[in-house]
């Protein structure tokens, strides 16, 4: 056993707990939005975090000058949808009949429940919802590509009317990163073409 650091205390050890117990719940809550279109059994929240962090840590590791801060980048993808745990994935007709402002506050007050023992987290759910720093802005069209490309699978599958994601041009904002607007052009051009990956990696 390895030696116990002294500046961990018990109640530091149930803070991780309590935090891993609430941001687990992500794995059982659906994707609503996909529901709304006819997907059966879509991805979870949690499936779809570690999308974004796939695609989040790609463009960060291929942007130029300046390089953002790749850990930071990380911090903001996990913790973009984590007030979802208590307030579940609101499709986008509901936000819109709620307004946004109560939207908001109701993601803060979640965040601020889930994350009141990690500052540097709350933080950084905070720098997304302002998507201003390039890290935001990268986390932010990852979210977008994400989405984008699961799209794609589902329709190959079958599984709904996905169409309705590709009419949005809002979508498709690149936020100045110049990489994300190759990628969406990517997905523009196999909507187009109805083609997508098949399952057996060729």
């Amino acid at each position: 056993m390895g030696m116990k650091d002294q500046n961990t205390s018990p109640g530091d050890a149930e803070e991780l707990l309590r935090l891993l117990s609430r941001a687990e719940r992500l794995e059982a809550l659906p994707r609503t939005g996909w529901q709304v279109c006819g997907v059966e059994r879509p991805e979870s929240i949690a499936a779809h975090v570690h999308g974004v962090m796939v695609v989040a840590l790609w463009l960060a590791d291929h942007h130029p000058e300046p390089k953002p801060d790749v850990e930071r980048v990380m911090r903001i993808a996990l913790v973009h949808d984590l007030s979802e745990a208590m307030l579940t994935d609101l499709p986008r007709p509901v936000k819109q009949l709620i307004g946004k402002d109560a939207v908001d506050r109701a993601e803060d007050r979640a965040a601020d429940r889930i994350l009141a023992a990690v500052p540097a987290w709350r933080q950084a759910f905070d720098e997304y919802r302002q998507g201003q720093t390039l890290e935001a802005r990268i986390v932010k069209v990852a979210d977008r590509i994400q989405m984008l490309a699961k799209a794609l699978e589902y329709r190959q599958q079958r599984r709904g009317d996905v169409e309705r994601f590709f009419d949005d041009h809002d979508t498709f904002d690149d936020r100045g990163i110049p990489l994300a607007r190759a990628v969406f052009d990517a997905l523009r051009t196999r909507y187009e073409e109805r083609r997508w990956f098949d399952a057996h990696f060729d």
